[in-house]
């Protein structure tokens, strides 16, 4: 049955998640973290309750891996379900729920699931996936075989849970319906719910109207009445039939031939139609001033000057801004000829001479670039050969490289078989050593469990003593707090009169009294208007004085903008005039590229006809070389197969001695693998055993210095606890009561019944 706690079990589970959260295991031990943990001395927490959070942080720091991976593999796969938030809720529950239900019980667990700490939905997704082996077995069982043993994993951990399946059944619809508002059967068939009693519309008490009577139908006489013959059939005969027939073709084809006759005959413009070329012709000019419009140089229209000059309205802005650059170009102007003057010379030689050498340099620039363009041309050719050699060369070496591979792979493949072969041997010798841990584990449990009664009596005794003295300052504050209220309920007359003309009396430098106030009030409201009078026309004579000055700067921006108009015309028609002849230059270089270029190609073609002309030449010679040998053909058979056996004698012998070198080599690098494999074998083996000896001998020493670390610390506490009651004791006999009510230690809560 369910335990009575102090604490609701929201807070207890949240307790719990907050010691797992901040515990860190680089920083401290399992141990002096429950110690030290500012979350465990919450004053409402119970002993039942520090016990419960002790054994669940306990247990989760030590099945930690098995817990990761359920949760982990919980979150993989049920991703809309699951919240990254809770992880350790989840670890906490499946912890519980896998290694601790049979202690807890069904009931209490419920209460845990049920309380409301965590997502409903999340929460029983985790149930059905934990209490469904075939999902345990695809995402997770695997891994916990990996840390654990097959055996335990099966029978200690899902066998036993899948005992209280019919047990926990109940909680998983309870919170099924928490989640999903309905419970499903073990069929996946969603329970019918209880029917809630509904209105059902009836209709009124009205008299039913009387049907109308059907009329019966007319009867509709079937049949069928034939006419009588007409008389002028039996006067017509076929003969005259085909007669008329054959008249009326021939007046027909009159009718059509005086219709259509030759001068009836259209005469059209398709008769006079061109041949396909011309059409042709046609076409691709027509396409050609279609597309002309498609190009990034599109025809412009002639250009025509306008007539009147814009006239551009200038404001203060413009004004200032266009004075600003001619004020900066005067600068400029001025400090070039304060250099000239300095050093009786200026730059303008030198940038001439600058000016000549950027366009020497862009010459040669576009020079190099076509040369550039003419070898590349001439590269062309001897890249694809190139490419098709390479790419002959790539498949040799690949293909020797996939032989490698398929080696190294078979090789592979013998060393993990021999690795799984040594980690099965290490895994049978793991499980016979677990039992010895076991063993140790049961008998540590057993002196904590005795340590843990002994420091509850003791704290128990400690709350009791710390209740009553707690009692005693209660009592004590509780007269002071009524001593203080009935002192403020004494009712005190504090009040003043205000008089306008009498000074405060504060202690402050030139105090004034209320009136005095208000007449320097209006003193200094009358100097401000005069002082904001003034400030107003001084600042519209300014304002005139410089509108005066922008019409002035006007005037001079206009004078100098039409000279510079002038002398932009000029340096515009200079610059365009050297700019045609720098393009009559470049096209006149461009056609000597050109008519090179064609040279070389031209050149090449030759070579390559005289290499093809060579080339015809030696096989007709060896065309008639071959008519030649064939008129002694006997001759050359025999001799041919003369050659043929004795090359075939001499490959089986080279075969044979290839053969027995292989073999002899094989023989030598198979004798070396064995010795090779046995060394290294060997070595893992001592590896091994050096390895456990050294843990052994570590975790003895650890082992050692914790428990004397331990006994340390214990001595220390009972000295300072020892101290502490002499030093109470002392006082109180010779006061009465001890120095502080918080010498006594920390408080102490009594067990809940």
């Amino acid at each position: 049955m369910p335990v009575n706690l102090q604490l609701p079990r929201t807070k207890l589970l949240s307790t719990c998640v907050k010691v797992i959260d901040t515990f860190d295991p680089k920083k401290t031990t399992v141990d002096a973290y429950i110690q030290d943990s500012e979350v465990l001395k919450d004053k409402s927490i119970g002993e039942i309750e520090l016990k419960f959070i002790h054994q669940v942080f306990y247990g989760c720091i030590r099945y930690q891996k098995f817990l990761k991976l359920f949760v982990t593999s919980f979150q993989y796969k049920c991703p809309t379900a699951a919240v990254r938030s809770e992880q350790t809720l989840y670890m906490i529950l499946s912890y519980m729920l896998f290694f601790r239900l049979e202690e807890l019980g069904v009931a209490e667990y419920r209460q845990f699931v049920s309380c409301g700490y965590g997502t409903a939905t999340a929460l029983l997704a985790m149930l059905q996936y934990s209490l469904d082996v075939a999902e345990l077995e695809r995402w997770v069982k695997v891994e916990w075989c990996k840390v654990y043993d097959v055996r335990y994993v099966e029978e200690e951990i899902m066998a036993k849970l899948q005992g209280f399946a019919a047990e926990l059944k109940p909680v998983v619809e309870e919170v099924e319906f928490k989640a999903t508002g309905t419970v499903k059967a073990s069929d996946s068939t969603v329970l019918p719910a209880r029917e809630k009693r509904r209105t059902s519309p009836k209709p009124f008490n009205i008299t039913a109207p009387k049907p109308r009577l059907i009329p019966e139908p007319e009867a509709i006489s079937r049949e069928v009445k034939a006419l009588p013959v007409p008389a002028h059939l039996h006067n017509t005969s076929l003969a005259d039939v085909e007669e008329q027939k054959k008249k009326r073709l021939e007046e027909e084809k009159q009718r059509v031939a005086a219709k259509y006759g030759e001068e009836h005959v259209p005469k059209l413009a398709s008769a006079a139609r061109r041949d396909g070329a011309e059409g042709e012709e046609l076409a691709r000019k027509v396409e050609a001033e279609r597309m002309a419009e498609c190009t990034f140089k599109p025809r412009l229209g002639k250009y025509v000057p306008p007539t009147e000059e814009a006239v551009v309205r200038q404001n203060v802005a413009a004004v200032l801004r266009e004075d600003a650059l001619l004020k900066q170009k005067q600068a400029k102007e001025y400090e070039l000829l304060k250099r000239y003057e300095q050093d009786l010379h200026d730059g303008s030689e030198f940038h001439r001479w600058q000016e000549k050498m950027k366009e020497k340099d862009h010459l040669d620039e576009e020079k190099r670039v076509h040369t550039r363009i003419v070898e590349m041309q001439l590269a062309r050719e001897s890249a694809i050969e190139a490419r098709e050699f390479q790419e002959k060369k790539n498949n040799i070496l690949a293909e020797h490289q996939r032989g490698e591979f398929q080696v190294e792979m078979d090789q592979k493949k013998i060393e993990l078989e021999n690795d799984l072969v040594d980690k099965q041997k290490l895994v049978k010798q793991t499980q016979a050593e677990r039992e010895n841990a076991r063993l140790a584990e049961e008998r540590e449990a057993k002196n904590r469990a005795d340590r843990a009664e002994q420091i509850r009596r003791e704290k128990e005794a400690e709350a009791e003593r710390k209740r009553r003295e707690d009692e005693q300052e209660m009592e004590r504050r509780k007269d002071l707090i009524k001593q203080i209220r009935a002192l403020e309920k004494v009712p005190v007359a504090r009040f003043k009169q205000f008089d306008a003309a009498e000074q405060p009396c504060q202690g402050l430098l030139e105090e004034m009294s209320h009136a005095e106030l208000w007449e320097r009030l209006k003193i200094v409201q009358s100097q401000n208007a005069q002082e904001l009078e003034e400030k107003r026309e001084r600042q519209i004579g300014k304002k005139l004085d410089k509108q005066n000055e922008i019409h002035e700067k006007a005037e001079t921006l206009a004078k100098i903008r039409d000279r510079a108009r002038d002398e932009s015309r000029t340096r515009h028609d200079a610059i365009k005039s050297k700019k045609q002849e720098q393009e009559e230059a470049q096209q006149r270089y461009k056609d000597e590229c050109i008519e090179e270029v064609a040279m070389k190609i031209q050149k090449k073609k030759m070579q390559k006809r005289e290499e093809e002309l060579r080339l015809r030449k030696e096989l007709k010679e060896i065309s008639m070389k071959r008519q030649f040998l064939a008129a002694n053909a006997e001759m050359v058979e025999a001799k041919k197969h003369g050659e043929q056996h004795a090359g075939l004698d001499r490959e089986a012998q080279c075969r044979q001695a290839n053969t027995l070198t292989n073999q002899r080599r094989q023989n030598e690098i198979k004798g070396k693998e064995m010795m090779l494999r046995s060394a290294n074998r060997q070595s893992s083996a001592d590896g091994y055993k050096a390895m456990q000896e050294a843990t052994n001998d570590r975790l003895r020493r650890a082992h050692a210095a914790n428990t004397a670390l331990k006994q340390d610390i214990l001595f220390a506490n009972q000295t300072a606890r020892n101290s502490q009651k002499t030093l109470e004791r002392d006082l109180r006999d010779e006061l009465g009561h001890s120095s502080s009510k918080y010498s006594g230690g920390p408080l102490r809560i009594p067990r809940s019944a």
